[in-house]
């Protein structure tokens, strides 16, 4: 919709460029949802009545503004909006419309003045707070800028839509980290739904990885699930070493262990951290993959069942081991007997160009009893990234459902 037709080349149009994306975006939302301010007939209808109803004068002008031209429809319509403020010195549309005309003759200044009173007098107008997100960022007050962002995405979730890019295209300047992350951690209502479309968006990459560590040095770390969408995009941009390294400054600071050994959360105690490095578990419609408290005192535990109607993948975990040799090893619990070769662990190199089987673990427990068992394997040279997985294989006979437990998950280097 059509707003103040700005002159080519003034001081103007390089001053409102996002305030008018953020303005047209608003009647756009709202028009869609026939969310009106007003209706030119019902103020029109007012001001005959009473051409002194100041409601009805800012409703009025209100929309005026969307369709009003520079020259003299705009300066009757700051005239009008003036005679609103000699029957209510604090409305805040008359405030707000005399400001945005002003910013559209070049008084950017007084337009500021107006604009920053219309906001002390309330959190609920778009227009005034839109403009001040604008006008913050441009004359470096970043910190009011972060404050005007969160006004208007508070005020509505409609508002999303176009506040949300805006704050993300804004955190490319380096300024805004430590104000947004402090506004972040008061944990907003829109804090989720900002984190995870900056992560899956994630058009400055550094900028993005600045702020979750921000976020988690001031105390209030991003969430697994506001970084997984971060963690999925990055996958692909950096290399396994380079994620893990992500992966391990972002881990909260009560996981802060699962960064040093060589494999993660091996009691299955509990990790809340994002994918790729800690356990994805796979639960389907016959399959159970789930933490549980094993028998024989074996505490936390991963507990398995299937039919075995399919090979079926019940959990995985993403390594990034150097080259060299090494042992796996862990412990397992069943109630009834299992066939030998059912349940197996596998390391496979993930590695484009070299991928293969690097070590396979049958888990062949002993009815009732707490069993271990144990593998050496070879990381060669070239393979940077790794895949740990427990698998049961598809049986000719599915009658009975196989289950079981397993904990106390390691991997020791050998040489």
């Amino acid at each position: 919709m059509a707003m103040i037709a700005l002159r080519r080349g003034t001081a103007a149009v390089r001053v409102v460029v996002v305030t008018l994306a953020l303005v047209a975006g608003f009647f756009t939302l709202r028009s869609g949802l026939a969310f009106l301010l007003a209706t030119p007939e019902t103020a029109q209808l007012a001001l005959r009545i009473d051409p002194t109803n100041t409601n009805a004068l800012s409703m009025d002008a209100n929309e005026r503004l969307k369709t009003v031209e520079l020259g003299a429809p705009a300066a009757k319509l700051a005239a009008d909006s003036k005679r609103i403020l000699e029957h209510s010195p604090y409305e805040v549309v008359a405030l707000r419309n005399i400001g945005i005309i002003a910013a559209s003759n070049d008084d950017e200044k007084g337009a500021a003045k107006l604009l920053d009173i219309a906001a002390r007098l309330t959190l609920r107008d778009y227009l005034t707070h839109a403009w001040l997100l604008d006008h913050r960022f441009r004359t470096n007050e970043v910190a009011p800028a972060v404050t005007e962002a969160d006004i208007l995405l508070r005020q509505d979730d409609q508002n999303w839509p176009v506040i949300l890019p805006a704050l993300i295209t804004l955190t490319r300047d380096p300024r805004i980290i430590d104000p947004l992350a402090r506004v972040l951690a008061t944990d907003p209502y829109w804090r989720g739904t900002f984190l995870t479309r900056l992560g899956s968006d994630n058009p400055y990459p550094d900028a993005t990885l600045a702020l979750l560590i921000r976020l988690k040095a001031i105390g209030s770390p991003a969430s697994k699930e506001e970084l997984d969408p971060y963690f999925i995009k990055m996958a692909d941009r950096l290399s396994p070493a380079q994620l893990f390294a992500q992966w391990v400054a972002l881990l909260p600071p009560s996981a802060q262990s699962a960064g040093k050994g060589l494999l993660r959360e091996g009691d299955f105690a509990g990790l809340d951290a994002s994918p790729p490095f800690g356990w994805r578990l796979y639960p389907a419609d016959g399959v159970y993959a789930e933490r549980s408290t094993g028998p024989a005192g074996m505490g936390s535990a991963l507990y398995v069942s299937y039919s075995g109607e399919r090979e079926t993948v019940f959990a995985n975990q993403e390594l990034v081991l150097p080259a060299g040799r090494y042992r796996f090893a862990g412990r397992v619990y069943a109630e009834d007997a299992i066939d030998a070769g059912v349940f197996r662990w596998s390391i496979v190199c993930m590695t484009k160009g070299a991928t293969g089987v690097l070590g396979t673990a049958p888990v062949n427990p002993s009815p009732g009893q707490l069993s271990r068992y144990a593998v050496e394997f070879d990381v060669p040279r070239g393979c940077d990234q790794q895949q740990l997985a427990l698998t049961g294989t598809a049986r000719d006979t599915t009658f009975d459902t196989l289950a079981l437990y397993v904990d106390g998950l390691d991997i020791t280097r050998l040489r």
